[in-house]
């Protein structure tokens, strides 16, 4: 939308305003103050939108230059088709004509193809002796020489076409091309000094297409907008072109022209946003039409530096850069030399700032991660602490408690046996006694250590075996004493149940041994090997091994061995379940 609309639209909007409130009798300071704000927001939306739409292209150009292998692939694929009829046995006219249809495609493309096809044309001509062939081959190569910056060249070409041959078609493109070549030209010096004369020549040259071109023809409307805009007449130029936009057919070379033209009128009305969104969208369709010649992309890396979009303008202006060495347009590369070292140091100087910025983030995060590593470090090796800690206590505690369930059974059994004389009772109470106050002791140790948080010396107290090992020792001890109290004369009627070899001989000061162990828990009624293998804290295989072996030694193998010790002694009803 050009200014003007938005004016128009703007006092339209409040004039009717204004006269609602005066046919409504609104006087309150708040319902003017909310159409006051209407406007305001109605006004602000036409330059969201503007806004809007140019973002909304750039984003598609961001597209299109990522995908444009495929622009790039229906442009070969059309020159291959026309390459494939060329291969065909044709007449020199038909011939001709292909190639012409090629040079076509190669001359906003491929600057040295579409020479090698005109080469090919030109030989057609002489050898048909077709002077209009010539003509019209010329003037595509002047073309390609313009376009590939070769102006002197150019110029020379057209100068020496032989005129007499020339129909109104050839006149028409004989001056577009002269109009080119001037135009190029004035991009190219770009300095008022020395292109006044130029600006004359191109007024002069798009009279004479005018002169040439009936009125109602689309192209004419063209060249009579670029007459006006030569003389000042912006107003009647954008109305002409614009007219000539709405018959082309969109994502080509000449939309892409035309827009970039209607592009320059808008700056020239200082409708900037318009401008910028006509130059965008013919930067967009010269990438769909594979145009390597594309001036229209410049402009709009350009004015994305100004902008402070560095990177966007960067990427732009290397494709553009890409594209013209594709070309081989010496003019384009002369206009991105002017261009391309201002946005590559800005570029430069800005990824450079990128990175010093991204060094002191990556330090400072880095520093954070050691910070929270040696945190989790200490964290972990205070928790292991505490773990062994537990575990300790934890096994501690069950140690203590199965001793207790233990001493707790044998109290109960020994209780239970009428036969057994009351001082052994009372020698096991005593015990039991012991344990509970032993157990008392450590329970207040450790809680001392718990609240004095002298956790170092907690561990070491209960990771230690000592006690255990002492413990242990006592209780088979007691055992000992016990049970040859009960049976005086076991390990004597025992080793009578045996070879002679083969007897028990005990240690000076041993009351039994581990196997001696075993065969007084069976004789007080104990057969299941795993609980004889839990109270002697051995394996399950030795205790096996023991009973095993003790057959084997007996004197009596018609008699089971053990059925025979279980009968040793007074003492029948007796026995502790561990």
């Amino acid at each position: 939308m050009d200014n003007v609309t938005f004016m128009l639209l703007s006092v339209s909007f409040f004039l009717l305003t204004y006269c609602l409130n005066r046919l409504i009798f609104v006087k309150t300071t708040s319902m003017k103050t909310i159409l006051l704000t209407c406007l305001i927001v109605f006004s602000y939306s036409f330059t969201a939108t503007a806004e809007d739409r140019i973002a909304s292209l750039i984003k598609e150009l961001d597209y299109t230059i990522k995908h444009d292998e495929i622009y790039i692939e229906q442009k070969e694929n059309r020159i291959d088709r026309l390459k494939e009829q060329l291969s065909r046995e044709l007449s020199p006219a038909k011939q001709f004509e292909i190639v012409y249809d090629i040079v076509n495609e190669y001359k906003s493309y491929n600057c040295d193809s579409a020479l090698t096809y005109i080469d090919r044309n030109m030989e057609l001509a002489e050898v048909a002796k077709e002077p209009v062939w010539q003509i019209k081959t010329r003037l595509q190569y002047s073309y390609v020489l313009s376009s590939a910056g070769l102006f002197k060249e150019s110029e020379e070409n057209l100068r020496t076409l032989p005129r007499e041959y020339f129909t109104n078609e050839l006149w028409i493109d004989y001056y577009q091309r002269m109009e080119q070549l001037s135009s190029l030209l004035n991009e190219y010096v770009d300095d008022n000094r020395f292109t006044v004369d130029l600006r004359k020549r191109l007024l002069t040259y798009r009279d004479s297409v005018c002169m040439y071109l009936p009125e109602d023809s689309p192209l004419y409307l063209f060249y009579a907008g670029q007459i006006e805009q030569g003389k000042g007449n912006i107003d009647e130029a954008y109305e002409y072109i614009s007219s000539y936009l709405q018959m082309i057919q969109p994502d080509t070379h000449e939309y892409a022209k035309i827009n970039y033209h209607i592009g320059n009128l808008h700056f020239m009305k200082g409708e900037i946003e318009e401008g910028v969104a006509c130059t965008i969208i013919a930067a967009l369709a010269d990438i769909k039409d594979a145009v390597k010649e594309n001036r229209a992309l410049m402009d709009v890396a350009d004015w994305l530096y100004e902008q402070g979009d560095t990177e966007r303008a960067y990427t732009y202006i290397q494709y553009a850069l890409l594209d013209a060495n594709f070309y081989n347009a010496r003019t384009r590369n002369f206009q991105l030399s002017r261009i391309v070292p201002i946005i590559s140091e800005g570029y430069r100087h800005r990824t450079g700032t990128q990175r010093s910025q991204l060094i002191i983030t990556v330090t400072v995060i880095s520093l954070l991660l050691i910070v929270l590593l040696i945190t989790l470090f200490m964290v972990q090796k205070q928790m292991i602490v505490l773990k062994k800690i537990r575990e300790s206590l934890k096994e501690s505690n069950e140690y203590l408690e199965e001793k207790n369930e233990e001493l707790n059974r044998v109290n109960h059994e020994l209780s239970e046996a009428n036969l057994v004389k009351e001082e052994y009772i009372g020698h096991f109470m005593n015990l039991y006694s012991n344990y509970i106050t032993k157990l008392e002791d450590f329970r207040k140790q450790i809680y001392h250590k718990i609240v004095a948080r002298q956790f170092d010396d907690l561990v070491k107290m209960t990771s230690s075996n000592r006690n255990k090992d002492k413990e242990t020792k006592e209780l088979y001890a007691n055992f000992d004493r016990a049970f040859l109290n009960i049976y005086p004369g076991f390990v004597s009627a025992l080793n009578a149940l045996l070879k002679e070899e083969e007897r028990f001989e005990l240690r000076k000061g041993e009351l039994l041994n581990t196997e001696l162990r075993v065969f007084a828990l069976i004789r007080l009624g104990i057969t299941d090997s795993g609980k004889i293998a839990d109270f002697l804290r051995c394996s399950l295989q030795t205790v096996y091994n023991y009973r095993s072996k003790i057959k084997r030694k007996s004197l009596n193998e018609e008699e089971e061995i053990e059925e025979q010790i279980k009968k040793i002694g007074m003492v029948k009803q007796l026995s502790f379940d561990f």
